[in-house]
């Protein structure tokens, strides 16, 4: 029987139960959750316990951002004047971003799990400006692309100018050494006919001579009756005496005369050069009185003596008036040969049949039916010079250059030529640019021999033996320096270096023709210090100011030499020629570019690097980049031939899964293989000689804060400390407010543009962009988990002189080239869920509301009960 005491003790057991359970339900809420989001980014990935089932919303998502560039609007202006750039915002320009990944293993010791991720880009359908808008801004390669080049040019200028020096031979090969091959044949021979045909045979040297000198006696030359030797001299002695030629007495000038400076230059008359030498000591007096006036300066005494004719009238006494014959017959002998063949007159560009006669007696290989002009000139002054002598029309391309780089069959057909003709000027020209052929510069008033290398350098710090004393692009500077042109340098001298020094600057450990030594030298310039390197050992060392004397201990020159390399490779080589030859043909690249949106994100293609890549700046198949890793570069099937580039293969990530507890679940372990920054690795810091530090991508957050020491990855540029400072609600769900902040002055990276994994990632000024980024994050109390973000970054650019960015900029400095918006929270489905599950379960008299456990729903039954029993209690105890 139910009395009033059993209702009563009835709802209270009902109600102390409902307490209970309430207590129960709501305070293992907590854990509850920490539990159930323990592994969640192995379960938000894997379907199945051993991950052979992929969550289908995991494996592909796509998401919008917003972009937004800084077009310059006064770019002409700016190129040809100077002006300052003009800068108009432009945006947003939406694209709807796909990321398709794949899973890869899962180590549940480790509490590890790594995945493969591909992302590609689509313009939006709802953006608010078209992906196609076009953007005028910096080239971000050109700059890089001048200091990365200044090497090359340096290299490329010396081996142009090799090749001037072998067009110069070559041209003086036409002109003299031809005629003395050719005069060769002439000398000690007599004409004989065999047979109706006139041949030359060989004749004893002392009777050439003497049928010479009566060949000369009978010319005008001397027998002219007003103008004559004879004549004018008017000496009995003179008209009475002859060569008196004997056996022997030619043998030294034919086969043993060896120039008087010069013991190892053989100018016997039976060499190429002979000739060439014997006439270039310069014709005889007219008057054998001058001779014997002032025989220690004659003409006539010291060729009849270099070569061995000299007549003597007594064991001391030279016979002048023998001596005087003897050199006028030789000079008119060998100089009639030599003449007839053009010797020391220029080849006729326009007389096919003179230059072809020219190269036979030089090659010794019939030239008829060859296009000897063209040959010689083709494309002379013009852009695309392929004759033999032809230059470009401010001399600095050589034709020489085009014909050594053309095929055979092109040079056969180019010419005219046949495989004999083509074989035999191709070893002529060669020799002269490989350096196998040498120069005597006893023909120029010196010693020795020059080759194409010698004459660089020479000329590269001193005197050129031919031609202009200085070249233009030498530490002379075609004679500017040491002339007081040059401001800040009005009191410098000209520069006198040998060739050993000279080739130590080009060629030497830290020579200008290399990548190493040009980069090096460049950061100097733009730093105003030496990197920190030892510079006998490579290794590390302490920086030096960059200046003269730094300069001058590096190369082992004098402070003026140093002086004149400073400026030479800062000013008329990186500031001017290498520029103006990147904007040239066949590159066409400037510093400023104007393409669609498109180009700018996801891809174009660079003439310059694809000319790196491959040889050829034409090769359409290299040479592209992007600022963002889209799957394939935009545009390129359209330029080659329909087959997409690849832009990026992907990303390897190492995430934890929260199975163990050395790591945080969601936290970012490694990126393809490495815990650190790509472009901020251990290689990268060695190369660079610890100018980029290695640094950390590691323990950045993966959708959960801890509240103790959270890290967000900023995209791979930088990582940023997550700071949470306040708290709201979001959807119904308790949150933490945290935000993270990167200053771009504390940014720079350059190193990660460029990424050449040398000293130009650390080069000032190369590419001066920063990257500043502002986040703000919200993450549910109770698990961390992150259900709401947003970051805004930008790219800044350092608007500064090249010459100033040595140290950092200021905010004044920096403008906004480029802006990447992104934003996204939990949905509202998401929330309600989450809603749910944590907040509502966490209201003692309310939990059991939503239904969610078995709990929920004995709770409602057990308040019931309360409410009956107490009432029944109630009204017995009012009935009685």
């Amino acid at each position: 029987m139910m009395t009033m005491k059993t209702m009563l003790a009835t709802g209270l057991v009902c109600l102390l139960l409902s307490g209970g359970l309430s207590v129960l339900s709501t305070g293992g809420v907590e854990g509850a959750v920490l539990e159930a989001t323990e592994t969640k980014p192995l379960d938000d990935i894997c379907e199945n316990s051993d991950c052979t089932d992929i969550n289908p919303d995991w494996a592909t998502s796509t998401s919008d951002r917003d972009f937004y560039g800084w077009t310059i609007t006064n770019v002409d202006d700016v190129m040809a004047n100077g002006s300052a750039p003009i800068h108009e915002e432009v945006g947003p320009v939406t694209y709807t971003i796909t990321s398709d990944r794949t899973f890869t293993s899962h180590d549940s010791d480790a509490g590890t799990i790594t995945y493969h991720e591909n992302t590609s880009y689509a313009c939006s359908a709802d953006t608010d400006v078209p992906c196609d808008v076009e953007i005028t801004q910096l080239n971000i390669g050109f700059t890089p692309q001048v200091i990365g080049a200044t090497g090359m040019a340096i290299n490329g200028i010396m081996e142009l100018t090799k090749v001037g020096f072998a067009a110069q031979m070559i041209n003086q090969d036409m002109n003299t050494t031809q005629a003395g091959t050719a005069t060769t044949g002439d000398l000690c021979t007599m004409e004989q006919v065999v047979l109706n045909v006139t041949i030359q045979v060989g004749i004893p040297c002392h009777l050439w001579a003497s049928g010479a000198e009566g060949e000369w006696k009978a010319n005008d030359a001397y027998s002219h009756p007003t103008m004559g030797i004879e004549v004018a001299n008017n000496d009995s002695t003179l008209n009475a005496t002859t060569g008196d030629w004997q056996s022997g007495d030619l043998d030294a000038a034919m086969m043993n005369t060896f120039h008087p400076f010069d013991p190892n230059f053989n100018i016997s008359l039976m060499e190429p050069l002979g000739s060439v030498a014997f006439m270039g000591m310069g014709a005889p007096e007219f008057l054998v009185s001058d001779v014997m006036a002032d025989p220690l300066n004659s003409t006539v005494m010291a060729r009849a003596s270099t070569y061995g004719y000299l007549a003597m009238a007594t064991a001391t006494m030279p016979d002048f008036h023998k001596t005087f014959v003897r050199d006028w017959t030789m000079y008119a002998a060998v100089g009639t040969s030599f003449a007839g063949y053009g010797g020391g007159t220029a080849f006729d560009a326009t007389n096919n049949d003179d230059i072809t006669s020219r190269l036979h007696n030089l090659l010794g290989v019939d030239f008829a039916g060859a296009n000897g002009v063209a040959l010689m000139v083709a494309g002379h002054l013009t852009t695309t010079p392929t004759g033999l002598i032809a230059t470009n029309a401010d001399g600095s391309g050589f034709g020489l250059a085009a014909f050594l780089g053309m095929g055979v069959t092109d040079a056969m057909t180019a010419f005219n030529l046949t495989l004999d003709q083509y074989n035999a000027t191709a070893a002529w020209v060669a020799g002269w640019a490989t350096s196998a052929s040498s120069a005597q510069l006893g023909l120029l008033g010196g010693t020795g021999t020059m080759n194409a290398e010698q004459f660089v350098n020479t000329t590269f710090g001193g005197m050129s033996p031919v031609g202009d004393p200085y070249l233009q692009r030498s530490l002379n500077m075609g004679g500017n320096w040491g002339d007081g042109v040059i401001p800040g340098h009005a009191d410098a001298t000209p520069v006198s270096i040998n060739q050993s020094q000279a080739a130590n600057i080009l060629y030497g450990p830290l020579g200008l023709t290399t990548s190493t030594g040009a980069t090096l030298f460049m950061y100097g310039e733009l730093s105003g210090m030496t990197p920190p390197i030892d510079f006998t050992t490579m290794g590390a060392g302490t920086p030096m100011t960059w200046n003269a004397s730094t300069i001058s201990m590096l190369y082992g020159v004098d402070e003026n030499t140093a002086e004149a390399l400073s400026f030479f490779v800062s000013s008329p080589i990186f500031g001017d020629f290498v520029p103006n030859f990147l904007m040239g043909s066949p590159f066409f690249t400037t510093p400023y570019l104007t393409q669609e949106f498109n180009n700018w994100l996801l891809g174009w293609r660079d003439p310059v690097s694809a000319f790196l890549a491959s040889g050829n700046a034409s090769n359409m198949a290299v040479g592209w980049t992007s600022l963002e890793s889209n799957a394939t570069y935009y545009g390129s099937g359209v330029v080659n031939n329909g087959t997409e580039i690849v832009s990026d293969t992907g990303t390897d990530y190492m995430i934890c899964t929260g199975e163990v507890s050395t790591c945080d679940k969601g936290e970012m372990m490694a990126v393809d293989g490495s815990s650190y920054f790509s472009w901020k690795d251990p290689m990268k810091m060695q190369n660079t000689f610890g100018l980029i530090t290695a640094e950390s991508r590691t323990d950045t957050t993966g959708g959960f804060l801890t509240m103790d020491g959270d890290l967000v990855d900023l995209s791979g540029y930088a990582t940023a400390a997550i700071i949470c400072d306040g708290t709201s609600t979001l959807k119904d769900i308790a949150v933490d407010d945290c935000s993270a902040s990167l200053d771009p002055l504390e940014r720079p990276i350059q190193a990660k543009l460029l990424d050449t994994d040398t000293l130009l990632d650390a080069m000032p000024g190369a590419l001066p962009v920063y990257f500043g980024s502002e986040v703000t994050l919200q993450a549910e109390q109770l698990s961390g988990a992150i259900i709401a973000g947003s970051s805004v970054s930008t790219f800044w650019l350092d608007m500064r002189p090249i010459t100033e960015q040595h140290t950092a900029p200021t905010a004044d400095d920096l403008q906004a080239v480029f802006t990447i918006e992104s934003s996204s929270e939990i949905s509202d489905a998401d929330a309600e869920t989450l809603a749910s599950s944590v907040t509502t379960n966490q209201k003692a008299l309310t939990y059991w509301t939503n239904f969610d456990t078995p709990t929920d729903i004995l709770a409602p039954l057990l308040w019931l009960g309360a409410i009956f029993g107490l009432g029944m209690a109630a009204r017995m105890s009012k009935d009685e």
